[in-house]
């Protein structure tokens, strides 16, 4: 009996010390894509408000700039989503939808990609309606269409799908390097790579496919991989069939502003490199910009200006625990009007999102790119006309 308590409380103590290795792994994920978030942001900014000064010598240099600046972007957008993932912060939005919706932006998405390294890339057609959360669904099917076009050098890549009594499988199948049989179970460990000893960045961060494993498990939706080594592999994913559903007219994407001409926009941040980096893609857009390091710098700024805004733009986490939302409902109170306004933010917490919610803001997560920050300016802009 001695015995089997002692290894009761061995094996209790284990599993304490996993826990506590995971939590501590999840607030690393967590503080690591938030810091730096903040200079990435920056770099964004001057390098698109560079674009209009580069002469055409510098041009090639600029797009390579942007390419990698992309995917950098991409792998801390990973990080993100592991740590909200890990902290639970991920409520799925249930509903029924067909899914050719998804199926045809992963179509058009990959298209040139694969057009790029000379594979057949194919999409089954599918009339299927699904149950599930549109967005975390087409998240799995990315990561997973992601990796079958990085892990095939030629052949093909296909997107298939089959109904069944009560579900739909898809399947992303390729013709790649194959997943040798001693790392099945690996390969949904965050950072683990197949064939990638020397961490080769083009090949991503190793997270895709744990981020894959977390959705299936926060849907409800199985995912199981069949491999072999130099003939490719077969990821299928099992989705609930949902009920009918009249297709919901296509809603047309929000464009960015092609010019700020006769607009005052109004920037809080109290990360001066940030706040530069806004001001001079604004600048460039051609608004007119009053900038602010704190809320009550821009409430006595904009006493001193004189103007209504037509939008208030501020970082959500403040110095002094003041927050963004506050910055931007000054702004309305001081010119008595309600004031558009648009928190950006490296949080995962759900907090900012609470807060934003509550006073009708868009929150943008950072880093932004230039095309993604002009295109919440003009939502907020238009929805406030």
């Amino acid at each position: 009996m001695g015995e089997r308590k002692a290894a009761e409380a061995a094996l209790h103590r284990a599993k304490e010390e996993a826990e506590r290795a995971d939590l501590a792994k999840t607030k690393f994920l967590a503080a690591a894509s938030h810091d730096l978030r903040q200079p990435l942001q920056s770099l964004f900014f001057f390098t698109a408000a560079l674009g209009a000064q580069v002469t055409p010598k510098g041009t090639e240099a600029l797009r390579n700039l942007e390419r990698g600046l992309d995917a950098l972007k991409g792998l801390l957008d990973s990080l993100l989503d592991v740590s909200r993932l890990d902290a639970g912060l991920v409520v799925p939005e249930i509903e029924d939808f067909p899914i050719s919706d998804v199926l045809d932006e992963i179509a058009a998405a990959t298209a040139p990609v694969a057009a790029a390294k000379g594979l057949l890339w194919r999409v089954a057609p599918c009339m299927a309606v699904v149950r599930s959360d549109r967005t975390l669904l087409s998240r799995m099917l990315r990561n997973l269409v992601e990796n079958a076009v990085r892990y095939t050098a030629d052949g093909a890549v296909a997107l298939e799908c089959r109904v069944e009594t009560e579900a739909l499988t898809l399947t992303v199948r390729d013709s790649g390097i194959g997943i040798p049989p001693d790392q099945l179970g690996r390969i949904w460990e965050e950072f683990h790579q197949v064939g990638n000893p020397e961490r080769d960045r083009t090949q991503g961060l190793g997270l895709g496919l744990a981020i894959v494993r977390r959705l299936s498990a926060l849907l409800g939706h199985p995912v199981e991989v069949r491999s072999e080594v130099g003939r490719g592999s077969a990821f299928r994913i099992r989705v609930p069939l949902g009920a009918t559903t009249t297709r919901p007219a296509a809603a047309t994407p929000a464009e960015p502003p092609a010019s700020g001409e006769g607009r005052f926009a109004v920037l809080v941040d109290d990360d001066a490199i940030v706040l530069m980096g806004l001001q001079a893609i604004l600048t460039e857009w051609g608004y007119d910009v009053l900038i602010a390091g704190s809320a009550d710098q821009a409430v006595e700024r904009l006493e001193a200006d004189g103007r209504r805004p037509d939008i208030v733009v501020a970082d959500y986490r403040l110095r002094e625990g003041r927050v963004g939302t506050e910055a931007i409902l000054r702004v309305r109170d001081l010119r008595g009007a309600d004031i558009p306004g648009v928190i950006l933010t490296g949080e995962t917490g759900p907090e900012c999102q609470h807060d934003a919610a509550l006073h009708h803001f868009t929150v943008v997560h950072k880093p932004v790119t230039p095309r993604e920050l002009g295109a919440a300016l003009e939502r907020q802009m238009q929805a406030a006309e």
